[in-house]
């Protein structure tokens, strides 16, 4: 039984140290905004949903806001780090990144399903310098996408009138997984990234008689900012 100081007896009569707690704390705050939305969750659900009093909460958030940028965080930082490491790949061309590119974003999606669903529908609920942080590496990602696209485009590798708006079409198309992907079903998730980098890369392939594009591509001033504003 939770007792109201935050600290919850367990085996033996051991305690639940505060990091695990807090994990626990994020994890059914996960839940609730997925269930029932950031705003129709209030404090004291999550405090019910993990044995706390109410103002035992404070132990380990700050506020409410804090776990949904929290939520936020995990959900991109890690396949931002990873894309990150791609496009700094030089050995690697265009194709090659892309195609990594899409095969860490779907599997990124599949693993964390909880986080990205709430991240593409309550990304609106943020304000201020939270709204600015989550909002700025959302924009470096879509930038280290745009990136692999023009550098193919200026390669001969790809052909697209507007480098912007390919790769908004690459995320949302990866992003979508999120609403329909379920494990252990038909497809893992290795085998559909696998197909969508095909997708994607047929879609792109440039005519290979054709001389390299050597001129910038377009990126359409829309696309410039996010996908969602």
């Amino acid at each position: 039984m939770a007792v109201g100081d935050g600290v919850t007896p367990g085996v033996n009569g051991s305690k639940t140290p505060p990091r695990e707690r807090g994990e626990e704390v994020y994890i059914a705050a996960l839940r609730l905004f997925k269930q029932k939305g950031y705003h129709a969750t209030s404090m004291q659900d999550i405090a019910a949903a993990v044995g706390l009093y109410k103002g035992s909460l404070y132990h380990y958030i700050g506020s409410k806001e804090d776990l949904l940028v929290q939520v936020f965080e995990r959900a991109m930082g890690g396949v931002l780090g990873d894309v990150e490491r791609i496009v700094a790949d030089g050995s690697l061309g265009p194709s090659a990144q892309l195609r990594l590119v899409v095969e860490a974003h779907v599997q990124a999606v599949a693993q964390n399903l909880d986080a990205l669903t709430v991240y593409l529908h309550e990304f609106r609920a943020l304000a201020g310098e939270s709204f600015a942080r989550v909002r700025a590496q959302r924009e470096r990602y879509r930038e280290l996408v745009s990136a692999v696209v023009e550098r193919g485009v200026r390669l001969g590798e790809f052909a697209t009138p507007d480098v912007g708006i390919a790769a908004l079409g690459l995320l949302g198309m990866c992003n979508w997984v999120a609403q329909w992907y379920r494990p252990g079903g038909r497809l893992s998730a290795g085998e559909i990234g696998g197909y969508f980098a095909d997708l994607v890369l047929d879609g792109l392939k440039r005519d290979q008689s054709l001389e390299p594009n050597t001129s910038s591509p377009t990126v359409s001033p829309s696309a410039r900012t996010s996908a969602v504003e």
